[in-house]
């Protein structure tokens, strides 16, 4: 189960890290998915996983530049604040915010946004969660 943590990070990668630390943490071999889109320069990415950067990037990040956003989909195990999300419906995600005292609001492509914060919550055509991206 990997912990998303809208202060630390994702799983064993920090906020923060420069691209050999995410690569130590997750390993070195780049893995694309056609959901990913294309000019990827500030992201390393990985199986299910795309890891984003800011400061120093040429055609990929240097040691320059450091973590700032993920997009995660849920061929890893996924967990928020404590709770497993994997496999959950809008609702549960809407009723899992709300507890959290987080406000959103739906897009008219179904994502949820939280509004205070960089977090999103993309569904499948089934209603269940498939990605989310955060953002430090």
């Amino acid at each position: 189960m990997y912990e998303i943590s809208l202060t630390d990070g994702f799983g064993p990668i920090k906020f923060g890290s420069p691209p050999s630390e995410v690569k130590s943490a997750w390993g070195s071999d780049h893995y694309y998915e056609d959901w990913m889109g294309g000019n990827l320069e500030n992201f390393l990415y990985f199986k299910g996983l795309l890891v984003g950067f800011r400061g120093e990037v040429e055609d990929h990040p240097t040691e320059n530049s450091h973590v700032c956003m993920f997009q995660v989909k849920t061929v890893h195990p996924l967990c928020l604040w404590g709770q497993e999300i994997t496999s959950a419906t809008r609702q549960d995600i809407e009723s899992l915010l709300n507890v959290k005292n987080q406000r959103f609001k739906v897009l008219p492509n179904g994502i949820v946004q939280c509004t205070e914060q960089e977090l999103q919550f993309h569904f499948n055509e089934a209603g269940t969660l498939d990605e989310v991206y955060f953002a430090s």
